[in-house]
């Protein structure tokens, strides 16, 4: 495992030279950690985590994270604004970290204390302790000659991602931004000129046939229009039904006038075939007035 890109990170870090893609190790002081051997499942063990550190942490919001080392569950409770916080006071981007992991989860079997810096590293227990290495006595190791295995499974931290913007992100986001303007200042465009073409090709219509010029005086000559189209073929339909009479031998239509109202006369073969003709009409016509002038039946009706 190459060192050159792992680095401590505690509260009172200094400075962290990361020149490439880093890992973290999360020192104690930004989490606590508890330990126990439990009978349940580790989705169970994640639900109760939140009441495992109840009454032990200071109060205020913090995230939970649960592994299953061997044959016991450790516990973790952190504040993610915490880290957020001092690795933006150290000027470290989001697109410079990797992974972060607790000390705890990668120093547990420590065998001798390992220095870092002016911090060194002891296992007391299996619990993981960092102390200032003006107090501690023994000998040490240096960091880079400790063979270390990192875990599968990291840290989580929310919000890293959308805490901090990565200048490559912000470009990328820029350069979508610029297109989408792009292209909706061509379609605008595009669309203007369509505009004026159809502007163009109404006002020749009007030209061509005369057309008045508001959509409003159009609207009204389509109205009047409709009407008379639906009065011609009401008398259409009425004219049709007058002409269907069932007229007998030696019986004939005298007069037929459109002029106003519809006007007919029939010259019939005896007064008594009247009747049979009211009935006819009154069916099919809308009927004002019908007489009888010996034979000559007269019959007006509205339009």
């Amino acid at each position: 495992m190459q060192l050159d890109n792992i680095f401590f990170l505690d509260k009172d870090t200094k400075n962290l030279p990361i020149a490439k893609k880093a890992i973290l190790i999360l020192s104690p002081a930004f989490y606590w950690f508890h330990k126990e051997k439990l009978d349940i499942s580790l989705s169970q063990a994640k639900k109760i985590v939140p009441s495992i550190f109840e009454g032990i942490i200071p109060s205020g919001e913090y995230s939970y994270w649960v592994q299953k080392v061997e044959d016991e569950y450790w516990f973790f409770a952190y504040s993610d604004q915490a880290v957020l916080n001092k690795l933006s006071s150290l000027n470290i981007k989001p697109s410079q970290i990797a992974k972060i992991y607790p000390a705890q989860l990668l120093f547990y079997n420590l065998k001798n204390p390992v220095q870092i810096e002016d911090k060194v590293i002891v296992q007391e227990e299996g619990s993981v302790i960092v102390l200032p290495r003006n107090i501690f006595q023994n000998d040490t190791t240096p960091l880079d000659a400790v063979s270390l295995e990192l875990p599968k499974r990291s840290l989580p931290l929310k919000a890293y991602g959308s805490s901090w913007l990565s200048e490559e992100f912000i470009y990328k986001a820029v350069i979508v931004l610029f297109i989408f303007i792009l292209a909706y200042t061509v379609q605008v465009f595009v669309f203007k000129k369509d505009l004026a073409k159809l502007y163009s090709l109404e006002n020749q219509i009007i030209a061509t046939y005369h057309l008045p010029q508001t959509s409003f005086q159009i609207k009204n000559i389509l109205s009047s229009l409709e009407k008379v189209q639906k009065e011609q073929l009401s008398t259409r339909k009425e004219i049709d039904y007058i002409l269907r009479t069932p007229l007998k031998k030696n019986e004939y239509f005298i007069k037929f006038d459109l002029s106003k109202n519809i006007l007919f006369e029939i010259m019939l073969s005896n007064a008594k075939r009247a009747q049979e003709l009211k009935n006819y009409f009154t069916k099919g016509l809308r009927v004002k007035d019908m007489t009888l002038d010996g034979k000559k039946f007269i019959v007006k009706c509205s339009r």
